[in-house]
């Protein structure tokens, strides 16, 4: 087994991604574990029916955070889960001794190859981060400027930290702001938990942006990447495409999945039907031996979910 641990938070607004998230690592990297945080019983109670081997389930108190529990009721799901993302992974850190690196994932990822070899090709890094540079291909300079300063540079999709004296520093300073602000405000200069990656590669030594082609290209990207097949594989500009991050994908049921940030899209790239379809499978299969399935789709405040 790699010494590299995958981890993600997970509420229950994105059950059936992370199972898709999970078929998808299944399939392309041989013995690998993951740490689930749970952000609710019901993301809790779903994955712990199906008894995965090679998944750890953590409950929120189960983290000691007495800040963190005293934070669920201030804040929205999506604030609590983006203040979640550091505080977990800092939690992976020190509790897992023989570890060399944490993978953090969001649950709506998709991998096609081993995203191992992000690190092959970067082993001398503390932390990893993903590019997360705007292309909008229809829309002025000054609007995609305007949205990349609120935004931010890098994309906290994927992030992986070492665990060394610089990674680890790191995850902890990130926790620490992410515990002090972590919404959306461009007037104080935050974006969730992801505006502060901007200052790692400043504030810490080894930071290092991600320079393997193919990992977590989303929405605010794909319009600069031309998507092929070749041999069997989806290739986006002549390269395996590793790791696509299907942020804003909701399920409102399993007729009706749609991309909140691209409703004035066409031509989307083709992977988009490949995912829908691996969706809708998921979910035909948990009918079959869950009545309670319908819980899993958003049908109300779908924008900020």
């Amino acid at each position: 087994m790699s010494n590299n641990i995958f981890c993600t938070v997970l509420s229950h607004k994105r059950l059936i991604q992370a199972v898709a998230a999970y078929l998808s690592l299944s399939k392309v990297v041989d013995d690998f574990k993951v740490y689930v945080l749970c952000v609710d019983y019901r993301s809790y109670d779903f994955i712990k029916q199906f008894n995965l081997p090679n998944v750890i389930l953590i409950k929120i108190n189960e983290l000691n955070r007495i800040d963190v529990i005293n934070l669920k009721n201030t804040r929205k799901l999506n604030q609590y889960c983006w203040t979640l993302k550091p505080v977990f992974i800092n939690y992976v850190l020190e509790h897992s001794s023989d570890i060399e690196r944490v993978i953090y994932i969001d649950a709506d990822l998709f991998f096609l190859q081993n995203p191992e070899i992000i690190i092959k090709n970067q082993p001398d890094s503390s932390v990893l981060i993903s590019d997360g540079k705007i292309f909008l291909s229809k829309k002025p300079n000054d609007f995609v400027h305007y949205v990349q300063d609120i935004t931010g540079n890098y994309n906290s999709g994927l992030i992986i930290f070492k665990k060394d004296i610089n990674g680890i520093m790191c995850a902890r300073w990130w926790d620490k702001m992410c515990i002090n602000a972590c919404t959306q405000n461009p007037e104080g200069n935050t974006f969730g938990d992801q505006k502060y990656l901007d200052n790692m590669p400043e504030l810490f030594d080894n930071v290092g942006e991600i320079t393997t082609p193919g990992v977590n290209i989303g929405h605010w990207n794909y319009q600069k990447y031309k998507f092929t097949i070749k041999d069997n594989e989806i290739m986006v500009n002549n390269y395996k495409l590793i790791v696509y991050h299907f942020s804003g994908f909701r399920i409102i049921n399993e007729n009706d999945i749609i991309q909140i940030h691209e409703k004035d899209r066409t031509n989307m790239p083709f992977i988009y039907d490949i995912y829908k379809r691996f969706l809708r499978n998921i979910i035909e299969e948990i009918k079959k031996n869950d009545s309670r399935y319908t819980d899993f789709f958003i049908t109300t405040d779908i924008e900020s979910n």
